[in-house]
Order: C-alpha cells, then structure tokens, then sequence
C-alpha cells in the first residue's frame, strides 16, 4: 500500500525529472567559471608564401592594441601548428619570427573571451603576413537556448512517462 502511493506520487515524478537534467548538465554550466575559460585562444599554423608549406619553428606573437600586453607561443611543430592560450577579450595585432625573419600582419584580429579563434597566417616577402580564419567555435547545441529548451522538454516528457507508468487505476466498484 506504501509504496503504491510513493510510485504514484508526483515528488517521485519531479525528483526523476530534476536527477536527470543534473545528469545531462555539465557542472561548468552552474556558474563553475575559471579565468581560462573566460579567456580566449588563439591556434593555427604558419605558412610559406602561396600556402605552399608549413613552417616549422616559428614563434607567433600577438600585442593587445589597448594595454600593449603580449602573448607568445610555443615554437610551431612540424606541421607549422601554433596555439596561444589565457587570451583576454580585445583587438590584437600578430607577428611571427621564423628562421627566415620576422613578419607582421597590417591589420588588428579580435579575440572574444571564452572562444577560440583560429588562423592560418601565409609569410610573405617583405616581411608581411597574411592571415585567414575564422574567428571563435561554436557553442555546443545543448548550450544553446534551443538546446536547454529540448533538454527541458525531454525530461518533462520522461517524468511524465514514469508518473503515467506508475500511477495506479483505482478499482471500480459496479454498485458506485
């Protein structure tokens, strides 16, 4: 009799549905923020002039335009690979010194807290980079408004289910 009445309760049914939004929401999404996750990063790779090959060894650099601040890679790997991370949000100019010399790109990219942006820089002669790229990832579908909404949904649904599955028919008496 107990427990007929606590598999038809609705607090089993909203405690169901509450255990399974907590599983299906990564901790970092209730307020569990770190700087570096604030901070942008910046990979890519470095290139010859025309794309033609990566250049391994170089070391690319970006200057904050506001407070002049610099961020400095690691040398690129063999395949010209770069990665700049602890970025803050702000307007950056790049320059890459290689065996080869030292080049600057004419013109500023902007690096959004919490994204990565990513950019292919071709050397060229002169001492001139070019860059191509995209600017910061995209967020994850369930990180979206649409996302957290079908999560919502899809929990409701299922405590639904299990309250309907549960819930007991009463017993009709034929001479009520």
């Amino acid at each position: 009799m107990i427990a007929s009445r606590v598999l038809r309760s609705r607090s089993l049914a909203v405690g169901l549905t509450a255990a399974f939004v907590l599983m299906v929401t990564p901790l970092s999404d209730f307020g569990q923020t770190t700087a570096l996750t604030r901070a942008g990063m910046l990979l890519g790779t470095v290139n010859t002039e025309g794309m033609k090959a990566r250049v391994a060894g170089a070391v690319v650099k970006i200057r904050n335009l506001n407070n002049q601040k610099e961020y400095v890679s690691l040398p690129t790997d063999a395949k010209g690979n770069f990665r700049i991370m602890g970025i803050e949000e702000g307007w950056y100019t790049v320059g890459v010194s290689a065996s080869v010399g030292d080049f600057n790109l004419n013109y500023g990219i902007y690096i959004k807290a919490g994204t990565t942006a990513k950019l292919a820089l071709e050397m060229l002669p002169g001492g001139m980079l070019e860059g191509t790229g995209g600017g910061g990832a995209k967020k994850g579908f369930f990180k979206t408004p649409a996302g957290i909404l079908t999560i919502i949904a899809l929990a409701g649904g299922a405590g639904f289910g299990v309250y309907q599955l549960t819930k007991g028919e009463e017993d009709v008496s034929p001479t009520r």
